[in-house]
């Protein structure tokens, strides 16, 4: 009794061991081959510059398609960006695409009578195209020729309105203008255009220690050629100068006590505090050189330095001395910036902290053979070492040595340096500068 028993279960697994075979078989067309849909034909993308529109071959015996998107120059499936639902034609618009990237396409054909076979995919790049040039007309002109609305920036300067809400645009003309330049603190949103960045020179040969016009001397921060204290303030392609020489001391360029202010595509010369930015202020300075021989980037201010050529002009100098203020946050951050020297420069150091809280950090940045194997100093105050915070992250180049750098300073780690971006050091602040399809325009 038991032994039939035992017979039967066998047949009914037997029996459907079968079954299932047979379903595999007919539901599984790709593995036998029976019902494999061709690859799908000619697959072509008309690519705008914010969509693109994807048109194929239909597949003989496809009852419809589904096309996958994702950035980049290959088909990564987790970097899927966007998909489409089942297309029943033969043609598909993504939308909401990003200007001049690259991406990749996957088209597959599907059948809903064999819901597990899909073709074999086909895969197309392309790139998106640039956005359309948008020309818009400066609110002033700026020209020493005289062709312009104004011979002097400044004059240009004091005619834009007071306590302004929205960008008013000074487009500055080839030329040197050598005058001393005030933004009040009543001029808000100014954005300064330069016709070109090496001959557009702001600029003007003050100094600390030189007898004023009207009795005293000028001090550091009072030789600047450039004052900025209207909040929002930006200047592109730009040249900023002092050009009081190398044995003048301490001649500031760019004084900035504005709240917020942004430059990109600029060029900061000197020698000597080229560069000031004052306590409680915020600066994001993009693909911009600077020039100097000892601390030439100096103050308190929380600036991040992106894609920067920092360049120093003489031996034994300091390119920064950060003044952070005790519990602030950031002080001067590079991010893939390139420290470079004139030939024949040697020991210079990184930086030195001109107040004791002095924070600077090197994000992915290549270091010329003029740095100093020490990298840091202390300004002759061994206190100092106990309060100033210096730190790298993968430093590359000749002045990259880590394991020579002082005991005091600090290599990050991948964890800690997720805190140097942008978004983490100014959160939703939008530094105003131009798309790059705008064009700021004279008429």
């Amino acid at each position: 009794m038991r032994s039939s028993v035992i017979v039967k279960m066998k047949r009914i697994l037997l029996m459907t061991l079968l079954f299932a075979t047979a379903c595999k078989k007919e539901q599984g067309g790709r593995a036998t081959g029976l019902h494999e849909l061709d690859k799908p034909g000619t697959l072509v993308a008309q690519p705008q510059s914010d969509k693109a529109i994807i048109s194929w071959d239909p597949v003989s015996g496809a009852d419809g398609y589904f096309v996958e998107l994702c950035k980049g120059e290959t088909f990564f499936a987790p970097a899927v960006i966007a998909a489409s639902d089942t297309i029943a034609g033969s043609s598909y618009t993504f939308e909401g695409l990003t200007p001049s990237t690259s991406y990749a396409l996957r088209l597959r054909a599907i059948s809903r009578r064999f819901p597990s076979e899909t073709s074999k995919s086909q895969i197309h790049t392309f790139m998106t195209m640039a956005p359309p040039v948008i020309n818009k007309v400066a609110d002033a002109v700026v020209a020493a020729d005289g062709s312009g609305n104004y011979t002097t920036v400044q004059a240009a300067i004091n005619a834009v309105p007071e306590n302004g809400t929205n960008y008013y645009y000074i487009y500055i003309k080839k030329g040197t203008y050598k005058e001393v330049i005030e933004v009040g603190q009543n001029k808000p949103y100014i954005y300064l255009v330069g016709e070109d960045k090496t001959q557009t020179v702001l600029t003007y040969d003050n100094y600390s220690g030189r007898p004023k016009p009207g009795g005293g001397t000028y001090g550091t921060a009072d030789s600047r050629s450039f004052y900025v204290k209207g909040n929002n303030f930006v200047a592109d392609n730009i040249t900023f100068a002092n050009s009081a020489g190398m044995n003048a001391g301490q001649a500031v360029a760019l004084y900035i006590d504005a709240a917020s202010s942004a430059f990109i595509n600029c060029r900061f010369l000197g020698y000597q505090d080229t560069w000031y930015a004052h306590n409680a202020t915020r600066q994001y300075i993009k693909n911009c050189y600077i020039e100097g021989s000892v601390d030439f980037m100096f103050g308190g201010s929380k600036t991040l330095f992106d894609h920067c050529e920092l360049y120093s002009n003489r031996t034994g100098g300091y390119v920064t001395a950060a003044s952070t203020s005790a519990g602030q946050d950031y002080g001067y951050v590079f991010q893939n910036c390139r420290f470079t020297s004139a030939t024949g420069i040697s020991g210079v150091y990184l930086g030195r902290p001109w107040r004791p809280e002095a924070q600077v950090v090197l994000i992915s940045c290549e270091l010329g053979s003029h740095i100093r194997a020490e990298g840091w100093h202390n300004w002759s105050n061994p206190d100092n070492e106990k309060t100033a915070y210096y730190a790298e992250y993968k430093s590359t180049g000749p002045g990259a040595n880590p394991a020579a750098r002082v005991s005091w300073s600090h290599q990050l780690t991948d964890a800690e340096t997720a805190r140097y971006t942008f978004e983490k050091m100014f959160d939703n602040w939008d530094p105003g500068f131009l798309a790059e399809n705008i064009r700021i325009v004279t008429k």
